[in-house]
């Protein structure tokens, strides 16, 4: 089992915006809108508390079955819990309207990204650990909520303050997923 808190998440200012624009729908936005939302990623950045937790599992010893997405000629999966924490939405909860009336398109945006650079980092982690091994990883799988419960009987979400609640994840900015390792390709020596 790996775990890795408060790890720093680099926020895509041109990526939140181009979602919020997509949220919003609108056209004739404020002047000062791209201030706006660059104030409310610098704000609500402090708030962001990634954390993860993964465990590697050979073909062998996986307690669960997921039939989607499957590769035949895996041999291990890694299993990851991510979270970015509850205190972004408690920090929004406090007052919706903080930077204007699209704060809530924005925070939306920010947790989409802060979300997707936690994943990548974890992609990279998982991928040196499976170079070393000779093998390499595919694309992420998303895990499907009805085997959340299985899944946190192998790996002990606890320690990085996730908990399933009702078959979800909470805090409500978590998510679970995996890669599947294949054997590298071997490189014909010339």
């Amino acid at each position: 089992m790996r775990k890795i808190k408060n790890f720093k998440v680099n926020l895509r200012l041109r990526e939140i915006l181009r979602s919020v624009k997509k949220l919003i729908n609108t056209v004739g936005l404020p002047v000062n809108f791209e201030e706006e939302v660059q104030r409310c990623c610098f704000f609500y950045s402090k708030f962001l508390v990634p954390s993860v937790i993964y465990e590697i599992f050979s073909k062998e010893t996986l307690h669960f079955k997921h039939d989607e997405d499957v590769p035949s000629k895996w041999i291990a999966a890694s299993i990851f819990f991510l979270t970015i924490g509850n205190n972004l939405y408690e920090e929004y909860s406090k007052n919706t309207k903080t930077f204007g009336e699209y704060t809530g398109q924005i925070v939306s945006a920010v947790v989409a990204d802060a979300l997707q650079q936690a994943k990548n980092f974890v992609q990279r982690l998982i991928s040196n650990e499976a170079e070393k091994e000779n093998c390499e990883i595919l694309r992420i799988v998303n895990v499907p909520q009805d085997l959340y419960s299985v899944i946190g009987e192998d790996i002990p979400i606890n320690k990085i303050n996730i908990s399933i609640e009702a078959g979800e994840l909470m805090p409500r900015y978590s998510l679970c997923g995996l890669f599947y390792w294949i054997p590298s390709k071997k490189k014909i020596k010339k």
